[in-house]
């Protein structure tokens, strides 16, 4: 929920210096280039907490990967990366 609610803010904060910068007149790639920048300096420096559990969060969700449910598909498993390693290593 955190990573949401971090990308959310970044979200906005990138569309209301985009806007600004565009009613300014500083043009498109001007303007995108400042938005992006903006976004990401005021969350870093401004919002340090959130960004931390943001990037916890997300590390959590990557990090979950299917595991075997039991010993003989752990096995096999262990067996299969064995021979994977061993042939990879014959190709050096």
């Amino acid at each position: 929920m955190n990573f949401l609610k971090y990308s959310l803010l970044r979200l906005g904060i990138l569309i209301v210096v985009f806007v600004i910068s565009m009613y300014v007149g500083a043009g498109l790639i001007l303007s995108g280039i400042a938005a992006v920048v903006a976004a990401f300096a005021i969350c870093y420096i401004f919002f340090p907490k959130l960004h931390l559990a943001a990037s916890q969060d997300f590390h959590r969700w990557i990090d979950r990967s299917p595991k075997p449910k039991n010993r003989v598909a752990m096995e096999d498993q262990e067996i299969e990366d064995s021979y994977t390693d061993q042939q990879a290593r014959k190709d050096i």
